[in-house]
């Protein structure tokens, strides 16, 4: 799978600084030493969270890539972390609340773009709960919190392609 614009950015060998070049869509191999670095997927979590209407919690995003389009609460999964843990630490950073009955739903790859680097993902989602009694309080990744019915809820308005997967099995429609 071509990693699309990252061979014009990813060009210089990270041990040498020798000029490199991307091999076979996925591995940085230097000319001069032979130093060869993978370029893995990185995981990803989102939650699923409902409230007791069946409303579907979405937010809309406050940064780069995709301001303004709405996402899922979530990111990526740190270093010796499982998703489950990655999953309540980044809902609480983000929301400032806790989540409780975290089971995984479904995973789906994915495309992220950042700082001119195109990054593969795997977005790992899980539907989860607010511990009962909590309010939400966004960080300024966030614009707004809604909830919204799956099928209230149009593609295009969707930030990343693995969610619109996801939100469209919600929906009944399988996704695009």
């Amino acid at each position: 799978m071509p990693m699309t614009n990252n061979d014009d950015i990813l060009k210089f060998c990270p041990r040498c600084s020798k000029p490199a070049g991307i091999t076979d869509g996925r591995k940085i191999v230097c000319t001069e030493c032979g130093f060869g670095l993978y370029l893995n997927t990185a995981a990803a979590v989102a939650g699923l969270i409902f409230d007791e209407g069946g409303r579907l919690m979405v937010v809309r995003r406050n940064k780069e890539p995709r301001k303004g389009f709405l996402d899922l609460p979530g990111g990526f999964v740190d270093f010796g972390e499982d998703g489950e843990g990655a999953l309540r630490r980044e809902v609480f950073e983000e929301l400032g609340a806790d989540v409780d009955s975290v089971e995984y739903f479904k995973s789906a790859p994915n495309t992220y773009l950042y700082g001119d680097v195109l990054y593969h993902t795997l977005d790992i989602f899980y539907t989860c709960r607010l511990r009962a009694g909590q309010s939400v309080c966004p960080n300024d990744e966030i614009i707004e919190v809604l909830y919204r019915f799956a099928g209230d809820i149009s593609d295009e308005e969707i930030a990343f392609s693995s969610m619109r997967k996801i939100i469209g099995m919600l929906r009944g429609d399988g996704g695009c």
